[in-house]
C-alpha cells in the first residue's frame, strides 16, 4: 500500500500551490471588491413631530479612511451616490482620515470633491479614533495613545470641505430637530480622555423635537436610549470588513451593523465607505447609507 499523497513531497507541493493560490484570489477579489460602493435603504419611524416634515432622508456615511488605500476617484463615487439621492441631511460618523494627513492623494482636489455633496441641511460629521495623528505599519497605526493629537490640517480640510464638525456639541437645524456631535470615546485628539456624558450634552435640549446624535462607535446604547435619543448614527465597526472579523464583530457589538431598536431609540451603523488595515473586503460591503426618517 502505497503512502498517503499529503506526505509525499508532490502532495506538500499541491498542498502549498493550494494554499497559496486560494490566499491570492481571496486577496484579489477583497481589493476588487472593496473599491465597489453600494447603497443600502432603511426606513424607520419616530414618535416626534419636526414642524411640518413628515419625513426626512438621511444619507449616513463613516470611515472613510481617506489616505493611502482611499483616494479622489473613490471620493467622487462615492459623491455621486449621495447627490443622487437628494438627501436633506447628510452625517459624517467619523474616520474621515486614515491617521496620517500627508498619505492624502490630493488634498485640495479631495476638499473640493467633498464640498460638491449636495442636502437640504447640510454635511456634518464628528471625528472618530483614527483622525489622530499615529504612525501606520501595514495599514495599522502603531503607538496608539488615547492622548494622541490631530492633526490642524484635518480640522482646514473640513472647513474647506465645507462640513461642519460637531465635538460635543450639538445644534438645531431649522428649528425642526436637534443634531448631537460626541467626541470620540478612544481617541478624541485633544491629548485627553475626557468628553461629556450623553446625559450632559442632551440635559438643556428640547425634549419634544426629533434628537440625532453622531457618535463614531456604536457603544453605550442603553444610555442614549435613557437621555431620550432617537436615533444614533455610528460607524467605526467596518461591519467586520473581513472573514474572520465578520464573524467576531456580532460578538463584539450589541449592533455591529445596520438598525437595532434599543428601547425607543434606533442605533444605526454603516460598515463605512473605506478599509482599515488590508485594503480588501470579504463578506461585506463598502456603503452609503439611506435612511428615511417618519415623523408620527
Amino acid at each position: 500500500m502505497g503512502e498517503p499523497l499529503i506526505r509525499t513531497k508532490t502532495g506538500v507541493i499541491l498542498l502549498a500551490v493550494f494554499v497559496l493560490g486560494g490566499s491570492f484570489l481571496f486577496t484579489l477579489y477583497g481589493a476588487v471588491h472593496a473599491k465597489k460602493i453600494k447603497t443600502s435603504f432603511h426606513d424607520i419611524s419616530i414618535s416626534k413631530q419636526a414642524d411640518d416634515l413628515k419625513e426626512m432622508k438621511v444619507v449616513l456615511i463613516a470611515d472613510l479612511h481617506l489616505g493611502y488605500s482611499v483616494g479622489s476617484k473613490d471620493m467622487q463615487k462615492m459623491v455621486d451616490r449621495i447627490n443622487k439621492q437628494d438627501p436633506d441631511l447628510v452625517v459624517l460618523a467619523g474616520d474621515i482620515f486614515d491617521n496620517e494627513y500627508e498619505a492624502l492623494d490630493d488634498p485640495k482636489h479631495l476638499s473640493e470633491t467633498l464640498h460638491q455633496i449636495q442636502s437640504k441641511y447640510g454635511t456634518y460629521a464628528v471625528y472618530g479614533n483614527h483622525d489622530v495623528k499615529e504612525t501606520l505599519v501595514a495599514g495599522f497605526s502603531i503607538g496608539a495613545s488615547k492622548k494622541a493629537l490631530r492633526d490642524p490640517r484635518m480640522d482646514e480640510f473640513m472647513e474647506k470641505a465645507g462640513i461642519t464638525v460637531l465635538e460635543d456639541e450639538s445644534e438645531l437645524i431649522d428649528q425642526k430637530f436637534y443634531l448631537v456631535g460626541r467626541l470620540d470615546g478612544e481617541k478624541n485628539g485633544r491629548g485627553t480622555s475626557k468628553r461629556k456624558s450623553i446625559e450632559e450634552l442632551t440635559a438643556d435640549l428640547d425634549q419634544t423635537k426629533p434628537l440625532f446624535v453622531m457618535n463614531h462607535e456604536p457603544d453605550e446604547l442603553k444610555e442614549y436610549d435613557k437621555a431620550g435619543v432617537d436615533v444614533l448614527f455610528s460607524g467605526h465597526t467596518h461591519a467586520g470588513q473581513f472573514f474572520p472579523l465578520t464573524i467576531v464583530q456580532p460578538f463584539a457589538w450589541k449592533n455591529y451593523w445596520g438598525v437595532r431598536q434599543i428601547g425607543d431609540m434606533y442605533s444605526i451603523v454603516t460598515s463605512g465607505v473605506g478599509v482599515y488595515g488590508p485594503n480588501i473586503r470579504v463578506g461585506t460591503d463598502s456603503e452609503i447609507m439611506v435612511v428615511t426618517v417618519h415623523f408620527e
